[in-house]
């Protein structure tokens, strides 16, 4: 009996799996409205190639108690340690006020002008992370994020990511 009612189910798991990978489709996918994607959208916009771990200067990282080498990844740049903020560095597909929020932090924004550039400071209070965006192109940003380690360097975090940012902005490329 128990072998029996056992074969069912794999059968009809088996049967189930192989009906849903076979036969095509035609269309466009695209996330169910109100799905909460993220996902950056680009209107295509070639992203700029330049070294987003050399556009933050050293001495103002060390001021800040920032003394490790960076890492790149991709579109990113890191400088970690234990028990150090984190700084990030990144250039993304994304409009400058459309910063994706997968981990829903519930970024706070507010708008300023670094050089000649429109940027925004993203707050996200309840994670302990400041960012600072500056626009390249209408959908490509530079970024500057600190996050935090505790609730003392918190209250700093976007005064420094503001400095980070100003002081990148002249090494930034201009995109058209």
């Amino acid at each position: 009996m128990r072998r029996s009612l056992l074969l069912t189910v794999v059968t009809a798991s088996v049967a189930l799996v192989a009906a849903g990978c076979g036969g095509s489709s035609t269309g466009t996918a695209s996330p169910a409205p109100g799905s909460g994607s993220s996902a950056p959208t680009t209107t295509g916009t070639a992203a700029p190639k330049f070294d987003l771990c050399a556009v933050l200067p050293k001495d103002l990282l060390s001021s800040q108690g920032i003394t490790v080498t960076p890492k790149p990844d991709g579109n990113e740049c890191e400088w970690h340690a234990t028990g150090q903020d984190i700084v990030l560095t990144q250039l993304a597909s994304y409009a400058l006020g459309q910063r994706p929020d997968p981990g829903g932090v519930r970024w706070v924004p507010e708008p300023l002008t670094i050089g000649t550039r429109k940027a925004m400071v993203e707050r996200a209070d309840s994670a302990g992370i400041c960012a600072v965006d500056v626009a390249l192109a209408s959908d490509i940003t530079f970024g500057v994020q600190i996050t935090a380690q505790d609730s003392k360097t918190y209250v700093t975090a976007c005064d420094r990511a503001k400095a980070l940012a100003t002081a990148a902005e002249p090494k930034l490329p201009v995109v058209s």
